[in-house]
């Protein structure tokens, strides 16, 4: 009997869910997109995930499948393992600091105790989706970028997460590194693009125009947003000389929503980096709102 598994990928102002096969394959219909006001109450957000993932398990047993998992990708800190939520001081999910969420899923969704929930950090599951049936297949040594509200990052060997050795950044955090007086994640990232862009601009008082806006006027030919795409893929290339060249990558493929902006930054990004040896594959992924989430589902599969 074919498995399946229930993705849930949590995003800073919406969940997404879907129902997965083990070949990869998504239900008809189960790809969902629901808003979560991640500043809410833990009441209110712990409700919209348990709606959101009840919504799922009802439409997977009105088919009669064997649902044997549930795989959650969460944005950190986050205790993995044990499903219980850190994240404190970043203005999103504050709320829910210190709960379990492996407990509170199993209790509201009249789950067996032992049925399987296992939660993973979101840049861990794009790679993991990435691997299975996108960009990174049959790549030994991969490293995965998620580009949006920060810089994330995850690297694999043979097919498993590493968050150490050689050429891994504590926790596997890119973003962490030092870069000016701060750390790379504030300006690889939408932050980043808006700040460079309100600088070269002269609009010092916060532009209006977030990143898609900037990439419009970019594809349109303005000169300004095309510098600004032009330096963010040259500093993210050179950023990661270091890093391909230590941990040995054979391929780096790219997500996040600031990856569907790739033919602005892509050209300045391979120059920096197109000289090693090892490295035989650099990609923006093809299914940018779907890796995660089957990377959430083969937290399920691999056990």
């Amino acid at each position: 009997m074919e498995r399946y598994a229930i993705a849930l990928d949590v995003g800073g102002t919406s969940l997404v869910s879907a129902v997965i096969s083990s070949k990869g394959s998504f239900l008809k219909r189960s790809h969902k997109k629901t808003p979560v006001n991640s500043k809410g109450t833990s009441e209110e957000i712990i409700t919209t995930f348990v709606r959101t993932l009840r919504e799922a398990l009802d439409m997977a047993e009105d088919k009669n499948l064997n649902v044997i998992g549930i795989g959650v990708g969460m944005p950190g800190p986050f205790n993995y393992k044990k499903g219980i939520s850190l994240i404190k001081g970043v203005d999103k999910y504050e709320s829910i600091y210190g709960m379990n969420l492996k407990k509170e899923f199993i209790k509201r969704l009249d789950l067996k105790e032992d049925f399987p929930i296992y939660f993973e950090n979101d840049t861990r599951t794009f790679l993991m989706g990435e691997a299975w049936i996108g960009e990174a297949r049959s790549y030994k040594r991969v490293i995965g970028l998620t580009l949006g509200s920060g810089l994330g990052s995850a690297f694999m060997i043979d097919g498993k997460i590493v968050t150490d050795g050689q050429g891994v950044p504590p926790h596997g955090w890119i973003g962490g590194l030092p870069y000016d007086n701060g750390i790379l994640d504030e300006v690889l990232s939408r932050r980043g693009i808006i700040a460079r862009y309100d600088e070269l601009t002269g609009n010092l008082s916060s532009s209006e125009l977030d990143v898609k806006e900037i990439a419009c006027l970019a594809e349109k030919g303005d000169k300004i947003s095309l510098k600004v795409f032009e330096e963010f893929g040259s500093l993210l290339g050179k950023t990661m000389r270091p890093v391909i060249s230590r941990f040995r990558a054979e391929c780096l493929v790219i997500g996040g929503q600031i990856s569907k902006s790739f033919s602005l930054f892509g050209k300045s990004f391979i120059k920096e980096i197109k000289y090693f040896a090892s490295l035989k594959k650099v990609a923006p992924t093809r299914m940018v709102d779907l890796s995660a989430l089957c990377g959430e589902a083969k937290l399920v599969f691999q056990y």
